[in-house]
């Protein structure tokens, strides 16, 4: 007879997970001392056990893999269940192999925006604009793109887009806007907001050029670009886009930890 111990180092399950198992009658002491309540179990439930450690690698719950070793299951019916099992861990590896295969097109777009903003990243002035447009408040980062779209569809322009983001300083919204250049002298025109962004005496204008696959957000590698020039970015960002492919990111920039 073995202990339960002695058990768990035959098979490398816990004592803890064997208690386990019999609380649930997967694995059953074959005798228990009526005095100390300590388990027995007989050398040929060592193969049980490693049979149950198999099964949920396999994937299989408590209830199946009992089923399997009690035979209430017969041949054709495990068959079948190893074969479904089979496609949902061909159908998750699919899966995560997409992933991975978008994490590493998003990791060489981010590569070649650090290249590209490095390359093209301008210190000056930014000069004031006035846009006709539309704008809206959102929480935070992650409902802009589906704001932008949904204002940018209502702005309806034939020329190109501005885009302008705004986080207030005590965090509570990000104001966003969508609109086109406005002569200086112009009005907005019928159902549409007047959109002044203040000039700025120093600022920062990059140059990105999206590429087909990337699909990421160009502002990811600029506050890195200014970190090793000691500069962060706040205030009025805005994206200007100069062709199908091309925008101009320009922000104001301060010296890190200047408030």
């Amino acid at each position: 007879m073995l202990s339960i111990g002695e058990l768990a180092g035959r098979t490398g399950v816990s004592v803890r997970m064997l208690r386990h198992y019999d609380a649930v009658g997967l694995v059953l002491p074959e005798r228990v001392d009526p005095a100390t309540a300590y388990r027995w179990y007989s050398e040929s439930q060592v193969g049980r056990v490693n049979s149950v450690v198999a099964l949920k690698r396999l994937g299989f719950t408590l209830e199946q893999c009992r089923a399997a070793l009690d035979d209430r299951v017969g041949a054709e019916r495990l068959t079948a269940m190893l074969r479904l099992r089979q496609e949902e861990l061909e159908a998750r590896i699919a899966a995560d192999s997409r992933r991975l295969a978008e994490v590493r097109r998003r990791l060489r777009a981010i590569e070649r925006g650090q290249v590209m903003t490095d390359d093209t990243l301008c210190l000056g002035p930014l000069p004031a604009l006035r846009l006709a447009g539309l704008s809206a408040e959102v929480n935070d980062t992650s409902e802009i793109s589906a704001v932008v779209t949904a204002l940018e569809d209502r702005l309806d322009a034939p020329g190109p887009v501005i885009r302008a983001y705004y986080g207030r300083p005590d965090g509570s919204k990000i104001e966003v806007a969508v609109g086109v250049r406005l002569a200086p002298d112009a009005g907005p025109g019928p159902g549409l907001e007047l959109v002044e962004l203040p000039g700025e005496p120093r600022g920062a204008i990059v140059t990105h050029t999206r590429s087909d696959e990337d699909t990421s957000d160009p502002w990811l590698t600029v506050d890195v670009a200014l970190g090793a020039r000691g500069l962060e970015s706040y205030g009025h960002y805005r994206q200007i886009p100069l062709g199908d492919q091309v925008v101009e990111l320009h922000c104001p920039v301060r010296e890190i930890n200047q408030c």
